[in-house]
């Protein structure tokens, strides 16, 4: 695919000049490591009003390519491309939506592509977007289960406008197997907390109450100082 080829061109561009006398002894992701996540940015930023222009069919397409392509810069670099131009999005494309997610290798990209893509989704198309989540959350892919809970992190979780949706999302993953995704409800709480304290602090003591995993509200409390801390820590089952 030209799009494509292009993208991978200017990627591979910038690896830092510094590796060039021993290029063939490192792998295509250590090279791809070299660039900085804002150079990333940048390159992103610099395709955006070209990719923007393209059919959302074509955009998907280069996406994925990306995504497949096998170094998380490259990853990176999709999810923020596609970042930029999704306030564009008619729709949901959900089966779009799902095969990139499919092709996630790690918790980087997947926070990358809630907040980038998914966020502004969710604002505008709520309901397709809480419907997918709650699908995600039931998936034997980790990266979609916490994708499912990650998406209402930061400016989401702060509004106060998805508490309920949040904890929804939070409550199906309490005993999920993989730590990571257990530290995305962490996260997940954590923020929501922002929007609704009062709520989401009543929450996390019933939690404490249930035998839930510490890792989840510790990484909720982290906001949390002091006496009030100490005294939901000393909650026990």
């Amino acid at each position: 695919m030209e799009w494509l080829d292009r993208i991978i061109a200017a990627l591979d561009s910038l690896v830092q000049s510094g590796q060039s006398g021993s290029i063939k002894r490192i792998t295509l992701e250590q090279r791809h490591q070299t660039v900085s996540t804002p150079a990333v940015r940048k390159l992103a930023r610099q395709f955006s009003k070209e990719f923007s222009a393209l059919p959302w069919t074509e955009k998907t397409c280069i996406v994925q390519g990306l995504l497949e392509y096998g170094t998380n810069r490259a990853a990176h670099l999709g999810v923020f491309l596609l970042g930029l131009s999704i306030h564009d999005a008619s729709f949901v494309d959900t089966v779009a939506l799902d095969s990139m997610v499919e092709a996630f290798r790690g918790w980087s990209v997947t926070d990358a592509f809630c907040i980038e893509v998914m966020q502004p989704l969710l604002e505008r198309f709520t309901s397709d977007v809480l419907s997918l989540t709650v699908d995600w959350a039931a998936a034997e892919s980790c990266w979609k289960r916490r994708a499912s809970v990650v998406v209402f992190v930061r400016k989401i979780g702060a509004s106060g406008c998805y508490t309920q949706h949040g904890l929804d999302a939070c409550e199906r993953l309490l005993f999920d197997p993989e730590d990571l995704v257990r530290k995305g409800v962490g996260w997940a709480l954590k923020d929501l907390m922002r929007g609704d304290r009062e709520t989401v602090l009543a929450y996390v003591e019933t939690l404490r109450k249930r035998r839930i995993p510490s890792v989840i509200t510790l990484y909720a409390l982290r906001d949390t100082k002091g006496p009030e801390r100490e005294r939901i820590l000393a909650i026990k089952p």
